[in-house]
């Protein structure tokens, strides 16, 4: 039944917002209650954390305080991924998300 309701509260509403708001490529991974969300851009993950807390509550929801922040990866990453510029996490109450910038020379044909 949870998993019903997510549908209706969050993944419809998600994909909504992805058509409407997102200004950069945006991916949504969600199996049972934990979700992935992954974002281009920095702005696109902080606008979507405060949209999302605005739905659930809307459903009398919220997400956990210590699950849920924005994190953002050390400087320099890998040298195999050098045109890979990474540009953040976002975690939402067991979500993980992972924001990075890819330069179109680093995108497969």
């Amino acid at each position: 039944m949870a998993n019903i309701y997510l549908h209706y509260v969050f993944d419809l509403w998600a994909q909504r917002w992805r058509q409407r708001e997102a200004s950069g490529d945006m991916i949504i991974v969600r199996y049972a209650d934990d979700v992935i969300v992954g974002f281009e851009h920095g702005g696109d993950a902080r606008r979507f954390l405060d949209a999302m807390r605005a739905r659930l509550e809307e459903f009398a929801l919220s997400l956990h305080p210590d699950k849920t922040r924005l994190v953002w990866p050390p400087r320099g990453g890998r040298p195999q991924a050098a045109r890979v510029q990474q540009t953040g996490d976002l975690r939402l109450s067991r979500v993980h998300v992972h924001l990075r910038k890819i330069t179109s020379r680093a995108l497969p044909a």
